[in-house]
């Protein structure tokens, strides 16, 4: 979906391109399209986007060499099938790198601060998954955790209220019949918060509780 654009000038790396539009994407948390960008990694993660186009082997000797059987390997090959069939094989290799060659383009791994932005996107979303699981259940209400205490002597023993009460009242699961449209949304949401937290690499989560 994405692909990196490297700067000729200084090597930086820090625009990217969406391929569906051939868009130029700054590196700018201010800018929508890079927003849609996180957004796109923490879905599919990173394997949607592309490094940079780079010249590596810059001579066609070289890049024959990379490429050639070890030497053991090609008199093997001249021994059991002929020294034609060795022929074609090497042909196929130095025609796919002319002594015209002057640069292979090959693709760059993606850049580190792509992974730190996933990074930090999950590390976002479970805190937010967090404190929305924490929220009281609407079919559940709040109670209020009114305690009583009994002192004697040095003893302190705590007695639970046991009139419950509560803060907010529990809502209904029906209204007219059907299922209450407020404690579905509340469900749907708070399963959703699960899903983020069971999904988040626990590196992510170490370095938030660290």
């Amino acid at each position: 979906m994405y692909k990196i654009q490297r700067n000729p000038f200084d090597g930086s790396e820090n625009t990217i391109i969406r391929k569906s539009d051939s868009a130029f994407i700054p590196r700018d948390t201010g800018n929508s399209d890079y927003l849609r960008f996180v957004n796109d990694i923490y879905t599919n993660g990173t394997g949607i986007v592309e490094g940079a186009d780079y010249v590596g082997v810059t001579a066609y000797t070289e890049a024959r060499a990379a490429e050639y059987p070890p030497i053991v390997d090609q008199l093997d090959k001249i021994y059991h099938s002929g020294i034609d069939v060795w022929k074609a094989d090497i042909k196929v290799i130095k025609d796919k790198y002319p002594k015209t060659q002057v640069g292979i383009t090959s693709i760059a791994p993606i850049p580190e601060w792509v992974k730190t932005a996933l990074f930090d996107r999950q590390k976002e979303e479970y805190i937010k998954a967090k404190a929305r699981l924490e929220q009281h259940e609407l079919s559940a209400g709040l109670k209020d955790e009114t305690y009583t205490t009994e002192v004697t002597g040095e003893t302190t023993t705590t007695i639970q209220d046991i009139e419950t009460r509560y803060i907010i009242e529990p809502l209904p699961l029906y209204v007219d019949g059907l299922r209450n449209p407020l404690v579905v949304q509340d469900e749907t949401e708070r399963v959703a918060a699960q899903d983020v937290i069971n999904n988040t690499p626990q590196a992510v989560i170490d370095s938030i509780n660290t």
